[in-house]
């Protein structure tokens, strides 16, 4: 984890007053003037007030995070994606949240009406966030950088915005869980022979690369990614007959929209026959044996992904992992979200009594 440094300072009025002039100025900065410097995903030490408790927030990911340290109430304002998926929140967020377009890009004008004491957007999800730093300058309105969506920073991630927003002990506790999870699974599979895989995102032939955000989900579990060091993150469909995987993971489907409720049975039977049926893919060793596990978009990316890490795991090695239960794993992070346990987000179907 990377060393975060957190540095309190009382400013007074005049020293205020100096740093910005006729402008506005975060909250909880001209009210009690404590501030600390965290360490965000770039690198960047950012001064913030100490804790922030009126912040805009962009990216999914990075707001499940900060639902599951129980900050939420801590939230102003959000981007367009998260606010329009009602479902995933319970219809937390109405309108007067809603401070971006549909582009995921901020509106700065609804930002700086808002007067928050901090954004958290990522590095690439919110426009270009050296753009939205270089707008939120003249008001003194700090950005931090929370690349929440990759799994290999899920960690650091949980770390750094327990800092943003006071939640230490929750976000300790979120870590925990996750780490004791992953831990168990470096250990039972030390020195196995990795089961070859095909991952494949959505679309034909979109797989994952090293620096791709699915990429450490696969390598987590553990998995041989037979596209892992392609050139690109698409692949021929010819390509996965010739590399004849094992077992084959897909994520969901263009045509198919879910988010806390799941994909219905019909769907997801026509997403398993789309994917069967592809020409000569009747040859593949993961098609013969019925190696084939679906999740939902929803189910993949709790955690960062480390939800789907835990499905993938116990799919190809459920012998050497008899401890791991993916779905127990899936409603814990529904209980960090706040939200009731929910089946049918995989198949073949995992249960609670698996």
């Amino acid at each position: 984890m990377k060393n975060m440094k957190k540095v309190k300072m009382i400013g007074s009025a005049a020293l205020l007053a100096g740093i910005v002039s006729c402008m506005n100025v975060p909250k909880a900065l001209a009210e009690e003037g404590a501030t600390q410097i965290v360490v965000d995903s770039l690198g960047r030490e950012v001064e913030i007030p100490d804790p922030c408790t009126y912040a805009i927030v962009s990216n999914a990911y990075n707001m499940e995070i900060v639902n599951a340290i129980n900050a939420i109430d801590q939230v102003a304002g959000v981007d367009w994606y998260i606010w329009q998926d009602e479902e995933a929140w319970g219809s937390y967020f109405d309108e007067s949240y809603l401070v971006g377009s549909d582009s995921a890009e901020l509106d700065y004008e609804l930002v700086v009406d808002k007067n928050p004491d901090v954004i958290v957007c990522t590095g690439n999800c919110t426009g270009n966030y050296e753009d939205v730093i270089k707008a939120m300058e003249p008001f003194g309105i700090p950005v931090v950088v929370s690349n929440a969506y990759y799994t290999a920073e899920f960690f650091d991630t949980v770390e750094l915005l327990g800092e943003v927003f006071g939640k230490e002990e929750d976000a300790a506790e979120l870590s925990g869980y996750f780490q004791e999870k992953l831990d168990y699974i470096n250990t039972q599979l030390d020195g196995a022979e990795e089961k070859t895989i095909y991952f494949e995102y959505r679309t034909e032939g979109r797989t994952t690369i090293e620096g791709d955000y699915f990429y450490n989900m696969v390598e987590f579990a553990h998995a041989d990614n037979l596209f892992g060091d392609s050139e690109g993150n698409t692949v021929e469909l010819e390509s996965v007959v010739e590399a004849n995987p094992e077992y084959i993971v897909k994520v969901s489907q263009p045509d198919v929209n879910s988010s806390y409720i799941p994909p219905t049975a019909e769907d997801m039977e026509w997403i398993y026959n789309d994917l069967v049926s592809r020409a000569g893919w009747d040859e593949i060793t993961a098609v013969k044996e019925d190696n084939i596990l679906l999740l939902s978009h929803y189910v993949h990316g709790g955690a960062s992904k480390l939800v789907g890490t835990m499905y993938i795991a116990k799919f190809m090695y459920p012998d050497l992992l008899p401890d791991l239960n993916p779905e127990e794993v899936f409603a814990k992070w529904l209980e960090f979200q706040h939200r009731d346990y929910i089946a049918g987000h995989t198949y073949p179907a995992y249960t609670l009594d698996e």
